[in-house]
């Protein structure tokens, strides 16, 4: 299973890079953080993977886990309503360093709490409702995709439960995707 764990989270890296060679960082920062921070995401994944050391890179790769669970979305809504007709709702989409320090807090601490978890789903909806709203504001469908991208990376993982070992991989892939059609969506711009 590290083959195939190599192999998606190398897909991670190639649309994170093809996002950070597309994207300048002056004119869309926060898709070129996101595209970073995937790319970060997959290196560790890889090292995991080409170590086969479950236990010492799984503590390591905790923080960048949930930073990649709640981050991205949140900060490429930001990028597209700063270039929207309506970019003071961008300031909005700031809320979601709250659920970002509890969870960093937590993970460091070596606690899990329920509220957290709450919490991240709300932002994560609450993030995917207002990329739809934008999506059907301003007509473009890969708003809308990337949405349904987002929602699917979050909640793929229930596939492990059926398969064990998947949904790892479909978050990663979900992510890949996510990253290549935000890429689309900002250089078109």
């Amino acid at each position: 299973m590290l083959l195939m764990d190599a192999l998606f989270n190398s897909l991670l890296v190639v649309s994170s890079g093809y996002a950070m060679y597309s994207l300048h960082p002056l004119e869309t920062p926060y898709g070129y953080a996101t595209a970073t921070l995937s790319l970060v995401h997959g290196i560790l994944g890889m090292v995991r993977a080409a170590s086969n050391d479950d236990d010492e890179c799984n503590r390591m790769r905790l923080i960048p886990s949930g930073i990649m669970e709640i981050v991205p979305l949140p900060l490429t809504n930001i990028e597209l309503y700063l270039k929207s007709s309506n970019p003071s709702l961008a300031l909005a989409h700031t809320c979601f360093v709250v659920p970002l320090v509890y969870d960093m807090m937590a993970k460091l601490a070596g606690t899990e709490d329920t509220s957290i978890e709450t919490l991240k789903e709300l932002t994560l909806l609450g993030n995917v409702v207002s990329l739809l709203f934008l999506g059907v504001n301003q007509s473009n469908n890969l708003y809308g995709g990337m949405a349904a991208i987002a929602f699917a990376a979050h909640y793929g993982s229930v596939i492990d439960y059926y398969w064990k070992g998947l949904g790892g991989e479909f978050n990663l892939l979900a992510h890949s995707m996510f990253v290549v059609l935000m890429t689309m969506t900002l250089a078109a711009k």
